[in-house]
């Protein structure tokens, strides 16, 4: 004769099979999830570009991303859902004999996705100097590092927006 499960101790092991699934009532894990932080638009504002738009918005969006990627996987986004969208407002370019140097400035506009509410704009600088015949790669780690200056005060710029 097999026993009979009453209809309390039926509930409580099916919660319990779907919690050590991973299925069913949110998780402490789940609400501690950073928040997800998505690109909006990425505009090239230089007053001369030299048809480099195109690549320039490209370099900016790549940059971007893999640096908010870095930021996500530390947990300081936030709870609420992102927008970043950023601007490159200045890349200048200079050569002396063998060395290069580049400059770069970016804006970092940040709104909440639900709301559409802006709440901070951040602003990146760098400048690069190095003995290269490549221009561009130059200029490319100048962005680089422009986009790594604003997106470090994101946390910050989220935590005081709350």
């Amino acid at each position: 004769m097999s026993p009979s499960l009453s209809p309390h101790s039926l509930t409580a092991s099916l919660l319990t099979l779907l919690l050590g699934l991973g299925i069913g009532l949110p998780t402490v894990q789940a609400a501690s999830r950073p928040a997800k932080v998505s690109i909006g638009d990425v505009v090239v504002h230089l007053e001369t570009t030299s048809g480099r738009e195109a690549e320039l918005s490209r370099l900016l969006r790549v940059a971007l991303s893999e640096e908010l990627a870095l930021l996500a996987a530390t947990g300081s986004t936030g709870k609420r859902a992102l927008v970043v969208s950023a601007t490159l407002t200045k890349l200048s370019t200079e050569r002396c004999a063998a060395r290069a140097r580049a400059s770069a400035s970016i804006s970092l506009v940040l709104r909440r996705a639900d709301d559409q509410v802006l709440f901070a704009e951040l602003r990146g600088r760098a400048s690069v100097e190095e003995t290269s015949d490549s221009v561009v790669t130059v200029q490319q780690e100048a962005l680089r590092g422009a986009v790594r200056g604003a997106v470090a005060r994101l946390p910050e710029a989220v935590e005081r927006a709350r």
